[in-house]
């Protein structure tokens, strides 16, 4: 059997370890299940994926519109306006 070191900071440890408790294991059956399931798929076991909300172009709107709404002019736009820009 092999050992697996990894550096990963407290908190992240700290918060798996709490949600791998909440499922009845440890934080090394987590991983092993991880692992088993990453071969099993020939892949990660789920889609790594961005979430578009957080994508430079959204942000750069949202910064707009919160730069608006501090100023007091608020933008009226119907839904295919607002679709329209994207």
């Amino acid at each position: 059997m092999a050992n697996l070191q990894i550096r990963i900071d407290d908190k992240l440890r700290d918060e798996a370890q709490q949600i791998a408790n909440d499922l009845g294991m440890d934080l090394t059956t987590a991983v092993r299940v991880f692992l088993k399931q990453m071969v099993n798929d020939k892949g990660f076991p789920f889609r790594p994926d961005l979430d578009p909300f957080y994508s430079p172009k959204n942000q750069e709107a949202l910064k707009v519109s919160i730069s608006q709404l501090n100023a007091g002019e608020i933008v009226s736009k119907t839904l295919d306006e607002l679709q329209n820009e994207l």
